[in-house]
Protein backbone atom coordinates (compact mmCIF):
# COMPACT_ATOMS: atom_id res chain seq x y z
CA UNK A 1 0.00 0.00 0.00
CA UNK A 2 1.90 2.81 1.41
CA UNK A 3 5.16 1.46 1.85
CA UNK A 4 5.50 2.50 -1.48
CA UNK A 5 5.19 5.97 -1.83
CA UNK A 6 7.07 5.65 2.01
CA UNK A 7 10.17 4.60 0.11
CA UNK A 8 9.87 7.71 -2.48
CA UNK A 9 13.29 10.00 -2.10
CA UNK A 10 11.13 12.59 -0.70
CA UNK A 11 13.27 15.27 -0.04
CA UNK A 12 11.86 18.35 2.36
CA UNK A 13 13.38 21.72 2.68
CA UNK A 14 12.78 24.45 5.35
CA UNK A 15 13.22 28.27 4.19
CA UNK A 16 14.62 30.68 6.65
CA UNK A 17 13.85 34.08 5.24
CA UNK A 18 16.76 36.91 6.13
CA UNK A 19 15.27 40.52 7.63
CA UNK A 20 16.96 43.28 5.87
CA UNK A 21 16.78 46.08 8.94
CA UNK A 22 16.68 49.20 7.77
CA UNK A 23 19.11 52.02 9.99
CA UNK A 24 19.03 55.57 10.40
CA UNK A 25 21.92 58.21 10.69
CA UNK A 26 22.38 61.02 12.58
CA UNK A 27 25.44 63.17 11.56
CA UNK A 28 26.48 65.79 14.13
CA UNK A 29 27.88 69.42 12.87
CA UNK A 30 29.85 72.53 15.02
CA UNK A 31 27.43 73.72 17.87
CA UNK A 32 26.14 76.56 15.59
CA UNK A 33 24.78 73.71 13.28
CA UNK A 34 21.70 72.36 12.99
CA UNK A 35 21.63 68.34 13.53
CA UNK A 36 19.84 66.60 9.94
CA UNK A 37 17.72 63.83 10.85
CA UNK A 38 17.35 61.43 8.16
CA UNK A 39 13.62 59.36 8.31
CA UNK A 40 14.07 56.00 8.44
CA UNK A 41 11.70 54.10 5.48
CA UNK A 42 10.31 51.03 6.81
CA UNK A 43 8.25 50.12 4.41
CA UNK A 44 9.99 47.43 2.77
CA UNK A 45 10.65 45.99 6.26
CA UNK A 46 9.58 42.11 6.40
CA UNK A 47 7.66 40.82 9.34
CA UNK A 48 6.83 37.03 9.23
CA UNK A 49 2.75 36.56 9.76
CA UNK A 50 3.14 32.67 8.40
CA UNK A 51 4.86 29.69 8.24
CA UNK A 52 4.12 27.17 4.93
CA UNK A 53 5.78 23.74 3.62
CA UNK A 54 5.63 23.93 0.79
CA UNK A 55 5.58 21.11 -1.82
CA UNK A 56 7.50 21.49 -4.98
CA UNK A 57 6.92 18.20 -7.06
CA UNK A 58 3.70 15.14 -6.58
CA UNK A 59 4.17 13.58 -3.62
CA UNK A 60 4.15 10.40 -5.70
CA UNK A 61 7.39 11.52 -7.35
CA UNK A 62 10.81 12.72 -5.79
CA UNK A 63 9.74 16.53 -4.30
CA UNK A 64 11.63 18.84 -2.07
CA UNK A 65 9.73 20.63 0.92
CA UNK A 66 10.53 24.36 2.10
CA UNK A 67 9.62 25.90 5.50
CA UNK A 68 8.51 29.22 4.41
CA UNK A 69 8.24 32.46 6.30
CA UNK A 70 5.76 34.49 4.83
CA UNK A 71 4.26 38.02 5.64
CA UNK A 72 1.28 37.74 2.83
CA UNK A 73 -0.57 34.83 1.37
CA UNK A 74 -3.21 36.00 -0.61
CA UNK A 75 -1.25 38.10 -3.71
CA UNK A 76 1.37 37.38 -6.19
CA UNK A 77 3.14 34.30 -5.80
CA UNK A 78 4.98 32.04 -3.78
CA UNK A 79 8.00 30.34 -4.36
CA UNK A 80 11.15 28.76 -2.34
CA UNK A 81 13.56 29.58 -5.07
CA UNK A 82 16.92 30.61 -3.77
CA UNK A 83 15.75 30.08 -0.18
CA UNK A 84 15.58 27.40 2.52
CA UNK A 85 16.93 24.97 5.16
CA UNK A 86 17.07 21.64 3.41
CA UNK A 87 14.99 18.61 5.50
CA UNK A 88 15.93 14.97 4.71
CA UNK A 89 12.87 13.00 4.05
CA UNK A 90 9.59 13.01 4.22
CA UNK A 91 8.24 15.47 6.66
CA UNK A 92 4.92 15.92 8.22
CA UNK A 93 4.43 19.30 10.41
CA UNK A 94 2.84 20.54 13.19
CA UNK A 95 2.25 23.80 15.09
CA UNK A 96 2.43 23.33 19.35
CA UNK A 97 2.43 26.15 22.01
CA UNK A 98 4.10 28.51 20.06
CA UNK A 99 6.92 26.02 18.42
CA UNK A 100 6.60 24.85 14.78
CA UNK A 101 7.59 21.14 14.10
CA UNK A 102 8.62 18.67 11.10
CA UNK A 103 8.72 15.00 11.89
CA UNK A 104 10.90 13.29 9.24
CA UNK A 105 10.16 9.77 8.21
CA UNK A 106 13.42 8.89 6.53
CA UNK A 107 15.81 9.70 9.86
CA UNK A 108 12.02 9.30 12.42
CA UNK A 109 13.50 12.82 13.15
CA UNK A 110 11.23 15.72 14.95
CA UNK A 111 12.95 18.97 14.76
CA UNK A 112 11.19 22.10 16.80
CA UNK A 113 11.81 25.47 15.16
CA UNK A 114 11.30 29.29 16.60
CA UNK A 115 9.99 32.29 14.67
CA UNK A 116 12.68 34.49 15.91
CA UNK A 117 13.26 38.21 13.91
CA UNK A 118 11.12 36.56 10.74
CA UNK A 119 13.14 33.93 10.47
CA UNK A 120 12.87 30.19 11.06
CA UNK A 121 15.85 28.97 13.59
CA UNK A 122 16.24 25.45 14.74
CA UNK A 123 15.92 24.87 18.69
CA UNK A 124 16.29 21.23 18.83
CA UNK A 125 15.73 17.99 18.10
CA UNK A 126 15.09 13.94 19.01
CA UNK A 127 14.34 10.66 17.03
CA UNK A 128 11.44 8.96 17.21
CA UNK A 129 10.37 5.42 16.36
CA UNK A 130 7.08 6.28 14.70
CA UNK A 131 4.60 9.60 14.76
CA UNK A 132 1.67 9.04 12.89
CA UNK A 133 -1.34 11.12 14.77
CA UNK A 134 -0.35 14.31 16.45
CA UNK A 135 -2.74 16.42 18.50
CA UNK A 136 -2.35 19.53 20.88
CA UNK A 137 -2.53 18.35 24.59
CA UNK A 138 -2.09 21.58 26.03
CA UNK A 139 0.38 24.41 25.73
CA UNK A 140 3.49 22.52 27.46
CA UNK A 141 2.70 19.15 25.61
CA UNK A 142 1.37 17.37 22.05
CA UNK A 143 0.93 13.86 21.57
CA UNK A 144 1.90 11.93 18.96
CA UNK A 145 1.16 8.24 18.76
CA UNK A 146 2.51 5.75 16.41
CA UNK A 147 0.57 3.27 14.56
CA UNK A 148 1.64 -1.12 14.02
CA UNK A 149 2.83 -1.12 10.79
CA UNK A 150 2.28 -4.09 8.86
CA UNK A 151 0.91 -6.23 10.94
CA UNK A 152 3.71 -7.07 12.89
CA UNK A 153 2.30 -5.57 16.35
CA UNK A 154 -0.88 -5.00 18.11
CA UNK A 155 0.56 -2.02 20.53
CA UNK A 156 0.32 1.63 19.76
CA UNK A 157 2.96 3.80 20.69
CA UNK A 158 1.20 6.76 23.09
CA UNK A 159 4.02 9.49 23.51
CA UNK A 160 3.62 12.92 25.17
CA UNK A 161 6.33 15.51 23.74
CA UNK A 162 7.63 17.99 25.65
CA UNK A 163 7.11 21.44 23.73
CA UNK A 164 9.84 23.60 25.39
CA UNK A 165 12.48 20.44 26.04
CA UNK A 166 11.49 18.86 22.43
CA UNK A 167 12.01 15.68 24.18
CA UNK A 168 9.47 12.26 24.46
CA UNK A 169 8.46 12.78 27.92
CA UNK A 170 6.20 9.61 28.20
CA UNK A 171 6.04 6.48 25.67
CA UNK A 172 3.17 4.14 27.09
CA UNK A 173 2.87 0.86 24.40
CA UNK A 174 -0.29 -0.30 24.39
CA UNK A 175 -2.86 -1.84 22.12
CA UNK A 176 -5.77 1.40 21.23
CA UNK A 177 -8.61 -1.57 21.13
CA UNK A 178 -7.66 -4.83 23.43
CA UNK A 179 -9.20 -7.40 21.19
CA UNK A 180 -10.76 -6.95 17.65
CA UNK A 181 -10.95 -10.59 15.25
CA UNK A 182 -12.78 -11.56 12.41
CA UNK A 183 -13.63 -14.48 10.48
CA UNK A 184 -11.95 -14.57 7.03
CA UNK A 185 -12.45 -16.68 3.78
CA UNK A 186 -10.69 -19.76 5.42
CA UNK A 187 -13.07 -19.60 8.50
CA UNK A 188 -10.03 -18.62 10.27
CA UNK A 189 -9.96 -15.82 13.40
CA UNK A 190 -8.01 -13.23 12.56
CA UNK A 191 -6.54 -10.39 14.87
CA UNK A 192 -6.88 -7.02 13.53
CA UNK A 193 -4.99 -3.75 13.86
CA UNK A 194 -6.09 -0.80 14.90
CA UNK A 195 -5.15 2.27 13.20
CA UNK A 196 -5.23 5.70 15.29
CA UNK A 197 -6.94 8.35 13.15
CA UNK A 198 -6.74 11.45 16.06
CA UNK A 199 -7.09 12.33 19.32
CA UNK A 200 -7.87 14.78 22.38
CA UNK A 201 -7.31 15.05 25.77
CA UNK A 202 -10.61 16.28 28.07
CA UNK A 203 -9.88 16.47 31.69
CA UNK A 204 -8.35 13.71 33.09
CA UNK A 205 -8.94 11.62 29.96
CA UNK A 206 -7.31 10.33 27.12
CA UNK A 207 -9.65 9.79 23.75
CA UNK A 208 -8.55 7.99 20.65
CA UNK A 209 -10.30 7.24 17.76
CA UNK A 210 -9.02 4.59 15.09
CA UNK A 211 -10.10 2.25 12.63
CA UNK A 212 -9.73 -1.71 12.69
CA UNK A 213 -7.99 -3.66 9.44
CA UNK A 214 -5.95 -6.36 8.96
CA UNK A 215 -2.56 -4.53 8.61
CA UNK A 216 -0.43 -6.84 6.35
CA UNK A 217 -3.40 -6.46 3.44
CA UNK A 218 -4.77 -3.41 4.62
CA UNK A 219 -8.30 -4.51 4.48
CA UNK A 220 -10.99 -3.09 6.35
CA UNK A 221 -13.39 -5.90 6.92
CA UNK A 222 -15.42 -3.98 9.81
CA UNK A 223 -16.68 -0.44 8.60
CA UNK A 224 -20.13 -0.80 10.57
CA UNK A 225 -18.91 0.97 13.28
CA UNK A 226 -17.15 4.04 15.01
CA UNK A 227 -14.92 3.39 17.45
CA UNK A 228 -12.83 5.41 20.08
CA UNK A 229 -10.74 3.73 22.96
CA UNK A 230 -10.61 5.74 26.42
CA UNK A 231 -7.32 5.95 28.27
CA UNK A 232 -6.72 8.15 31.72
CA UNK A 233 -4.81 10.78 31.41
CA UNK A 234 -1.73 11.90 32.53
CA UNK A 235 -1.20 8.17 33.49
CA UNK A 236 -2.16 6.36 30.01
CA UNK A 237 -4.13 3.66 31.18
CA UNK A 238 -6.50 2.03 28.63
CA UNK A 239 -10.31 2.17 30.27
CA UNK A 240 -12.43 0.95 27.46
CA UNK A 241 -13.51 1.59 23.75
CA UNK A 242 -16.58 3.26 22.98
CA UNK A 243 -18.63 2.73 19.85
CA UNK A 244 -21.50 3.82 17.52
CA UNK A 245 -23.15 2.28 15.11
CA UNK A 246 -24.75 4.81 12.95
CA UNK A 247 -21.86 5.68 10.63
CA UNK A 248 -18.14 4.29 9.90
CA UNK A 249 -15.23 4.04 11.41
CA UNK A 250 -13.84 7.86 12.59
CA UNK A 251 -10.83 8.95 9.88
CA UNK A 252 -8.49 7.46 7.46
CA UNK A 253 -4.80 6.67 7.27
CA UNK A 254 -2.78 10.04 6.96
CA UNK A 255 -3.92 11.78 10.04
CA UNK A 256 -5.88 13.99 8.42
CA UNK A 257 -8.03 16.05 10.50
CA UNK A 258 -10.95 14.19 12.06
CA UNK A 259 -11.78 15.16 15.00
CA UNK A 260 -13.16 19.32 15.80
CA UNK A 261 -13.63 20.75 19.15
CA UNK A 262 -16.15 23.73 19.03
CA UNK A 263 -16.47 26.92 21.32
CA UNK A 264 -18.15 24.62 24.09
CA UNK A 265 -15.60 21.85 24.60
CA UNK A 266 -17.77 19.23 22.35
CA UNK A 267 -16.19 16.96 20.03
CA UNK A 268 -17.54 16.04 16.88
CA UNK A 269 -16.38 13.08 14.71
CA UNK A 270 -15.70 12.87 10.69
CA UNK A 271 -16.59 9.24 9.00
CA UNK A 272 -15.75 9.42 5.56
CA UNK A 273 -17.00 5.70 4.94
CA UNK A 274 -14.59 6.79 2.03
CA UNK A 275 -13.71 4.30 -0.37
CA UNK A 276 -10.91 6.26 -2.07
CA UNK A 277 -9.35 7.00 1.60
CA UNK A 278 -8.44 3.32 1.57
CA UNK A 279 -11.54 1.22 3.06
CA UNK A 280 -12.18 -1.86 0.92
CA UNK A 281 -15.35 -1.39 1.45
CA UNK A 282 -18.22 1.06 2.71
CA UNK A 283 -21.15 -0.43 4.91
CA UNK A 284 -22.56 2.40 7.04
CA UNK A 285 -23.04 6.43 5.91
CA UNK A 286 -20.48 8.98 5.99
CA UNK A 287 -21.71 10.75 9.43
CA UNK A 288 -20.47 13.14 12.05
CA UNK A 289 -21.19 12.33 15.77
CA UNK A 290 -20.45 14.20 18.82
CA UNK A 291 -18.78 13.33 22.20
CA UNK A 292 -19.96 16.25 24.71
CA UNK A 293 -17.50 18.09 27.09
CA UNK A 294 -16.62 15.98 29.68
CA UNK A 295 -18.73 13.36 28.51
CA UNK A 296 -17.22 9.60 27.55
CA UNK A 297 -20.12 8.32 25.77
CA UNK A 298 -21.11 9.60 21.80
CA UNK A 299 -24.32 11.84 22.23
CA UNK A 300 -27.03 9.60 21.57
CA UNK A 301 -29.39 12.41 20.16
CA UNK A 302 -26.95 13.81 17.67
CA UNK A 303 -25.97 12.52 13.89
CA UNK A 304 -25.55 14.50 10.91
CA UNK A 305 -26.28 11.86 8.10
CA UNK A 306 -23.63 13.53 6.14
CA UNK A 307 -24.15 11.29 3.15
CA UNK A 308 -28.26 11.73 3.28
CA UNK A 309 -26.83 15.63 1.90
CA UNK A 310 -25.18 13.89 -1.12
CA UNK A 311 -21.99 13.62 -0.12
CA UNK A 312 -18.88 12.20 2.14
CA UNK A 313 -16.58 14.17 4.49
CA UNK A 314 -13.07 13.39 4.14
CA UNK A 315 -11.89 15.94 6.55
CA UNK A 316 -12.28 19.39 8.49
CA UNK A 317 -11.43 22.49 10.71
CA UNK A 318 -13.49 24.13 12.66
CA UNK A 319 -14.31 27.95 11.60
CA UNK A 320 -16.84 28.39 14.52
CA UNK A 321 -20.41 29.35 15.36
CA UNK A 322 -21.25 25.63 14.49
CA UNK A 323 -19.83 25.93 11.23
CA UNK A 324 -17.28 23.36 9.78
CA UNK A 325 -14.98 23.90 6.47
CA UNK A 326 -14.92 20.40 5.03
CA UNK A 327 -13.64 18.75 2.07
CA UNK A 328 -16.05 16.57 0.61
CA UNK A 329 -16.59 14.19 -2.20
CA UNK A 330 -19.93 12.56 -3.48
CA UNK A 331 -20.15 9.01 -3.47
CA UNK A 332 -20.30 8.67 -6.91
CA UNK A 333 -16.94 10.23 -7.58
CA UNK A 334 -15.25 7.92 -4.80
CA UNK A 335 -16.48 5.26 -6.31
CA UNK A 336 -15.02 6.13 -9.84
CA UNK A 337 -11.77 7.23 -8.41
CA UNK A 338 -10.85 4.08 -6.10
CA UNK A 339 -11.90 1.55 -8.94
CA UNK A 340 -8.34 3.52 -10.70
CA UNK A 341 -6.61 3.81 -7.15
CA UNK A 342 -7.75 2.99 -3.65
CA UNK A 343 -6.02 5.67 -2.48
CA UNK A 344 -7.34 8.68 -4.84
CA UNK A 345 -8.04 10.74 -1.85
CA UNK A 346 -3.92 12.02 -1.16
CA UNK A 347 -3.27 12.42 -4.61
CA UNK A 348 -3.14 16.61 -4.37
CA UNK A 349 -2.91 16.56 -8.42
CA UNK A 350 -6.59 14.20 -8.79
CA UNK A 351 -9.28 16.41 -9.13
CA UNK A 352 -11.71 14.24 -6.90
CA UNK A 353 -12.83 16.54 -3.82
CA UNK A 354 -15.11 19.81 -3.27
CA UNK A 355 -15.04 22.65 -0.38
CA UNK A 356 -17.92 22.96 1.43
CA UNK A 357 -19.43 24.24 4.68
CA UNK A 358 -21.02 21.98 6.59
CA UNK A 359 -23.78 23.68 9.30
CA UNK A 360 -23.10 21.04 12.50
CA UNK A 361 -25.99 22.44 14.04
CA UNK A 362 -29.04 23.03 10.79
CA UNK A 363 -27.35 19.89 9.33
CA UNK A 364 -26.44 21.39 6.28
CA UNK A 365 -23.58 21.34 3.12
CA UNK A 366 -23.10 24.37 1.34
CA UNK A 367 -20.46 23.40 -1.28
CA UNK A 368 -17.83 26.69 -1.80
CA UNK A 369 -18.58 26.96 -5.54
CA UNK A 370 -15.15 29.11 -6.67
CA UNK A 371 -12.99 26.91 -5.44
CA UNK A 372 -12.78 24.04 -8.42
CA UNK A 373 -12.71 20.02 -8.35
CA UNK A 374 -8.96 19.61 -6.91
CA UNK A 375 -6.95 17.00 -5.20
CA UNK A 376 -6.78 15.63 -1.45
CA UNK A 377 -3.43 15.62 0.72
CA UNK A 378 -1.64 13.59 3.62
CA UNK A 379 -2.75 15.43 6.83
CA UNK A 380 -4.51 17.98 4.71
CA UNK A 381 -3.49 21.62 5.93
CA UNK A 382 -6.13 24.06 7.55
CA UNK A 383 -5.55 27.62 8.64
CA UNK A 384 -8.16 29.27 10.44
CA UNK A 385 -8.08 32.92 11.46
CA UNK A 386 -9.90 35.77 12.46
CA UNK A 387 -12.70 33.83 11.14
CA UNK A 388 -11.52 32.59 7.61
CA UNK A 389 -10.08 29.09 6.80
CA UNK A 390 -7.31 28.77 4.12
CA UNK A 391 -7.11 25.67 2.12
CA UNK A 392 -4.10 24.57 -0.29
CA UNK A 393 -6.11 23.68 -3.87
CA UNK A 394 -4.82 22.28 -6.81
CA UNK A 395 -6.66 21.58 -9.53
CA UNK A 396 -4.40 19.12 -11.62
CA UNK A 397 -3.30 22.57 -13.28
CA UNK A 398 -1.91 25.06 -11.07
CA UNK A 399 -2.29 25.42 -7.09
CA UNK A 400 -3.21 28.08 -4.88
CA UNK A 401 -3.84 29.06 -1.62
CA UNK A 402 -7.77 30.02 -1.14
CA UNK A 403 -9.49 31.82 1.90
CA UNK A 404 -12.92 30.77 3.08
CA UNK A 405 -15.37 32.31 4.44
CA UNK A 406 -17.21 29.53 6.48
CA UNK A 407 -20.31 32.14 6.88
CA UNK A 408 -20.98 32.76 3.44
CA UNK A 409 -19.66 29.83 2.42
CA UNK A 410 -17.69 31.36 -0.60
CA UNK A 411 -13.86 32.01 -1.18
CA UNK A 412 -11.33 34.20 -2.54
CA UNK A 413 -8.52 32.68 -4.78
CA UNK A 414 -5.07 33.44 -3.17
CA UNK A 415 -0.86 33.55 -3.99
CA UNK A 416 -0.38 30.65 -6.58
CA UNK A 417 2.08 28.31 -5.00
CA UNK A 418 4.88 27.71 -7.19
CA UNK A 419 4.72 23.72 -6.47
CA UNK A 420 1.93 20.94 -6.06
CA UNK A 421 0.58 22.09 -2.77
CA UNK A 422 1.35 23.63 0.77
CA UNK A 423 1.93 20.77 3.54
CA UNK A 424 1.45 23.14 6.62
CA UNK A 425 0.57 26.55 7.53
CA UNK A 426 0.16 28.14 10.35
CA UNK A 427 0.00 32.10 11.49
CA UNK A 428 2.91 33.62 13.28
CA UNK A 429 2.00 34.64 17.05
Amino acid sequence: MKTTILKNGIIYMIVLFIIGLASCSEDEVGPSDETDTTDVDTTDQFVAKYVMSLRTQNADDESADYFLALDDIMSGEISAQGQGIELVGWNYNGFFGDRYFAFGYDLNECVGYDVIDGALVEQGKFVFERFDVMNAIDDDYFMAIGAPWGGGSYNCQLQVVDINDISISKNVQHPIYESYYYVDSLDMDIQLNAWPTGSYVDGDKLYVAFYPLEGASWITPNTDTAFVSVFSYPEIEYIKTIKDSRTSPIGYYGGSPSIIEDESGNHYTLSGSALSTGFSQATKPSGILRINAGEEEFDPEYFFNVEAEGYKVISGAYAGNGLVVARVITPQMDEAAADVNSWAAFSEVAPILNVAVLDLNNQTISVVNEIPLHGGQYQTPYLVENGKVYVSVNDSQEAFVYEVDAATATATKGAKLIGNQFQALFAVN
